[in-house]
Order: C-alpha cells, then structure tokens, then sequence
C-alpha cells in the first residue's frame, strides 16, 4: 500500500506542537484562566459570520472546548499562515492548499463543530480532533457525512450506540482520517484491504494504525 498520507504526516507535527503547548501550559495563569472562563460564558453570543481573533478564540472555547491559549493559537495559525511554524516545511504546498485568509466563526468552527456534536462527541473528543487535525475545521458538512458513512458501510463502524466500532472514538484517536475524501484515497484504501481478505474490524485497525 501506499506510504502514510500527507494527512497522517500533518496530525504527528500538529499533535507535537500541541503536547508542547500542554506540557509548557500545564498550570495556566490566572488571568489566563479567567479569559478561559469568560470565553465560554460568552460564546453563545457571537455575532454571526466574525473573524475576529478573539471572537475565533472565543468560539474554539464554547463549540471546541479549546480554551488554552497555544492551542488557539496553533489551530489558527496552521489555518490561516502560509509560513506557519507549526506545519512541516514538507507539507507547506499541501497546506496553502486548504488554508484560508481568516477563520469564521459560523462559516468554519460552528458547523463543524455542531456535526460532531450530533454524533455523541463529547467536548474533549471534539477537542483532540481538532488541535490534533486542525483543517477538519475547513472541511465542508456534506464532505464529512460521506466520510462517516463510507466508514459505517464498510469498516462497520456506528455513530449510534449500536453495533460496530464507534465512529466518533475512531476519529478521536486518528483524527487524520477525516483528512481522506470517502470515494477517492479512503475507498482505493478500503478496496485494497478488502481484495487482501481483511475483515471489517482489521480494517478498522489498519486504518488507526496507519494512516
């Protein structure tokens, strides 16, 4: 099979930036952590469609559960810096290609954040994928429930409490799957693990531990 995709490449830097951020942020200031505090008090009342830092800030806090100030910092900077320090000079090209001039708070993080909410996610989860996999943020709705389905349909994975592996845990763990679109790379991926006989749970393993 293919070598591990840009996606998985991009979640390793992402994910050291981020344990350097907690490990350095541990024991948050005070005035730090009554901004935190006020951010999520405040978040319900953003004003629609802002891409102001601190209104972003504010909305990674409420809809994200993001309140330490480096992991802000880190998502939005991978996002909207072409030069960011905190994606490897390997993937730059790839990622000018999803970034974006500004981060909208209900252009980008709400509707995101919104559809793993309606799967079950809790704040944490919904945390992790997000620090770990910062472009899910820019990835359209209707692109992430092809995913999903893709993945229910042929790895047996379930966003209920029913049946096969739960998707939201899987996407928890290997945040950089949402980074596949379901009928290109995911399916050749799928295919292929199919034609060599794996089942539906070697799938699943396969792809938490290589992609």
């Amino acid at each position: 099979l293919a070598p591990p995709s840009r996606a998985g490449a991009l979640l390793r830097a992402t994910r050291a930036a981020a344990a350097s951020a907690a490990s350095s942020s541990s024991a948050p200031s005070p005035s730090w952590a009554v901004f935190a505090r006020g951010m999520r008090r405040r978040g319900a009342g953003l004003a629609c469609g802002s891409t102001k830092f601190a209104d972003v800030a504010e909305c990674l806090a409420s809809e994200c559960g993001i309140s330490n100030a480096k992991e802000v910092e880190i998502v939005v900077d991978i996002l909207t810096n072409p030069a960011s320090g905190y994606i490897d000079r390997k993937l730059a090209r790839k990622a000018r290609s999803f970034q974006v001039k500004s981060l909208d708070t209900e252009q980008h993080i709400r509707p995101v954040a919104t559809f793993l909410q309606s799967l079950g996610a809790s704040e944490d989860q919904i945390r992790r994928i997000v620090v770990s996999y910062p472009p899910v943020l820019l990835k359209p709705v209707g692109e992430l429930e092809a995913l999903l389905a893709y993945l229910e349909e042929k790895a047996g994975c379930s966003s209920g409490e029913e049946g096969g592996r739960d998707v939201v845990s899987l996407l928890a763990s290997r945040p950089s799957l949402l980074g596949l679109k379901a009928e290109e790379n995911l399916a050749k991926i799928v295919e292929w693990l199919e034609f060599e006989g794996y089942s539906k749970d070697d799938i699943v393993d396969y792809l938490c531990r290589s992609i």
